[in-house]
Parts: structure tokens; sequence; C-alpha cells
């Protein structure tokens, strides 16, 4: 905790802007959602965590599951084990795998379970979490909507200890995520025990609801908006804007003709800030959104509709619409580039408004993809971040 500490008082001097403003509040609990418009805010002084029934032993055995860090009785065999004070905010399993689970917060054994576990073998059609009050969609899914994995979004605080267990350890499969804060540091409400009874709060509900519609709609504010109809080859200069402050894009989308849905998954999206000689955003146009193809094989509506973006078909086109906030204080320059071919009538629109806020509370948003189609063998690859306060330094190598 002391190391964690110095670095981030280190995060706190080591960049451009020595200011002496306060570090921002951290969105906590339900409210990471309500605050979803300040998601490019440096969060001083939180950790985040990412733990999994992964092969310990370094291999990759019955496809990571049904490693435990021990077992307590036949069913009880605990997949995590955290003290101290901190959020859950989200599980996967493989299908209802270890169902019935063991969510032990503060020394309270909470007992999740999913519809189709008392008879394994014969899933129950249109499964639902149980309790299911505390755990309602759109903050959960099961198997049977996303087609393969039980997920849980909903944020679980613990003030003093979490240990997570499974009741059956066949393929028992998992991951988790949560987050731990340094003492004293500002929140947007106290952490207090989830206690697996209290439904979450019906605006928050409401507010992911909305996923799939134009969500920077729901700022209620007056947006600049910059959009253009290029014909995408292999150098198109698509977006480029010019401020004389510091902006934050709150919505940034593209469409194309349905029947070129699948040229355009071959388009690569690249985004430049403040004139940085490398991309900030350097990955193939359907990943950005989401979608590993834009494919649509059913003829869906929807490709992807998730909170913060989705990819979507109607009659004529295919619309991909992405609202992550997105700073930058002098600059963006955007290119869309295609290998081979051409894509024609790939219309593009940018909205976006003044930036708020000290510049050292502010990161810059990244999304980077690199291929590594014939690694070579006995090499690793690495990465590195280094956060400043203007956003984060990032880069590569082989071992």
């Amino acid at each position: 905790m002391r190391l964690f500490a110095s670095l981030v008082l280190l995060a706190m001097i080591g960049g451009e802007t020595y200011a002496a403003e306060e570090p921002p509040v951290i969105p906590a609990g339900l409210d990471a959602y309500r605050m979803w418009d300040k998601w490019a805010q440096q969060r001083i002084g939180m950790r985040a965590y990412m733990r999994s029934t992964y092969d310990r032993s370094g291999g990759n055995e019955a496809a990571d599951a049904s490693h435990f860090l021990y077992q307590l009785a036949e069913d009880s065999n605990v997949t995590l084990d955290v003290e101290g004070a901190g959020i859950l905010y989200f599980v996967r399993t493989n299908h209802w795998h270890g169902s019935p689970w063991h969510y032990v917060i503060d020394g309270t054994d909470h007992v999740i379970e999913e519809r189709s576990t008392k008879d394994p073998l014969h899933p129950v059609k249109d499964s639902t979490f149980l309790p299911a009050a505390p755990l309602p969609t759109p903050l959960t899914f099961t198997w049977s909507q996303t087609k393969g994995a039980d997920l849980m979004w909903v944020p679980m605080p613990f003030e003093k200890s979490l240990r997570l267990a499974y009741s059956r350890t066949c393929y028992g499969t998992g991951y988790y995520i949560y987050h731990q804060f340094v003492p004293g540091t500002k929140l947007s409400q106290p952490i207090r025990a989830w206690d697996g009874k209290r439904p979450p709060d019906g605006d928050v509900l409401e507010l992911i609801n909305k996923s799939g519609s134009d969500l920077a709609a729901l700022l209620k504010r007056d947006l600049r908006e910059e959009s253009g109809e290029v014909e995408v080859t292999d150098q198109t200069a698509a977006l480029k804007l010019e401020v004389d402050q510091p902006m934050v894009i709150r919505a940034i989308s593209f469409s194309a003709p349905k029947e070129r849905a699948l040229d355009l998954s071959q388009v690569w999206l690249r985004l430049w800030w403040d004139g940085r000689e490398e991309a900030s955003v350097d990955c193939p146009l359907p990943l950005f959104f989401g979608a590993g193809t834009l494919y649509n094989r059913d003829g869906r509506e929807y490709l992807v509709k998730a909170f913060p973006m989705n990819v979507r078909f109607d009659a004529e086109r295919v619309h991909l619409a992405c609202y992550f906030p997105m700073p930058f204080f002098k600059s963006m320059k955007g290119q869309l580039v295609r290998k081979a071919g051409v894509v024609p009538d790939v219309k593009w629109s940018v909205r976006y408004e003044p930036l708020e806020g000290p510049a050292n509370h502010i990161a810059y948003f990244h999304a980077t993809y690199k291929d590594h189609p014939n690694p070579s063998g006995g090499r690793i690859i690495f990465c590195w971040i280094r956060a400043t306060s203007r956003g984060a330094r990032t880069g590569a190598g082989i071992l």
C-alpha cells in the first residue's frame, strides 16, 4: 500500500501541469454509471484488479477452468479472496458453472444461483439469477441471453473483505474485476457493504436501458458538430478539428451503405490528439465499435448494443456510434484507411463541447490494436503504460 501511495503521488506531480487542484472525485458504485460523462477523468487513488480461474502453473489446463485458491468444504471452493475495502464491479462465468455461488461480503454469505443450477444437464429456457430483485437486467445477463456466459455488473461494495466461492467444481470458469482505493481518496459516496436485498436504483437501470439510442442527447447540452462524407481509399483524411480551447468529443459516428458493410469491416480508424506523432486510436473499425466484423448473418438490427457504443442496421445503411468521452486540448485529426479497394459514401459525424476542469484531471482516450500473425518462438511480447497529467504514454517491445 505504501508503494501504491508513492506511485499515486508521483503520478500527481510528474505531469506537465503542477497546479495544486485536488484530484477529481471518483465515481463509486452505481455512480460509475450515472457519471459516465466523466469517464475521461484520471482516477487518482484507485486501482482496478482483474482475477480469474486461470491456470496458476502457467499453462492453459482445461481452458483455464477449475483452478481454485483453496477449499473450505465440498460446496465452498474459493476462487477470489480479497482483504480490505473495495467494490466488486464485474463477474463472468461460462454458463452457470459453479452455481450456487457464495458471495461472502464482510463475513456474510450471500448465496446466488442461476435457475439452471438444480438440473444442469437440462438448462432452463430464459433463465435468471436468484435472488432476482437485487440482480436485474440490464445489469445482469444469463447464458440464455448472451448465448454462452452469465454476466454481472451490479456493484457489490465490501468494507472489510470479499470472498467468492463455487459450490460445483466441474469446469468452474470465471473472472472478476474489482476496485480498491487509497485510504482518504475522495469517492462520490461512501462504501457500504452490499446487503444482497436492495435492488439497484431505478434511474441507473433506466439509463443502461437506453443503450443503442443517441446517448449524447441525454446530456441535454448544445453540442458543436462537424460532419462530412468521404470515399475511403488507402489514404483518406476524413476528420479534422482545430480549436482554440480544450474540447471533449461526446459522440463520434460513421455510416455506410448496408451492402458495403463487409467492405467497411476492412477499414482502419486512426485518431491523433493535439498533433501527437503517434495515433492514440489505431485499430480496425469494427473492433473499435465492439464487433469482430460487420457481417450480419441473421439480419438483426443491432450487432452491438452497449451503453457506450452500438452497431445498428436499418433498411439502407449500417451505423456505428461511440459515446466514450474523448478530450483534447488543441486539435484532433482522424483518418479512415483501407489497404485495398474503395468504400464509397462513408458519412462521419463528430459532436463535441468545451472541456471543463483542470488539464491534469484529464486522460487521453487510447484504443490500439496490433496483430502478431507469426510470433517468434521463445520471445515475449510486452507493453507498458505511463500516466501523465495529459493522458498516458504507451509502448511495446520484444524480449
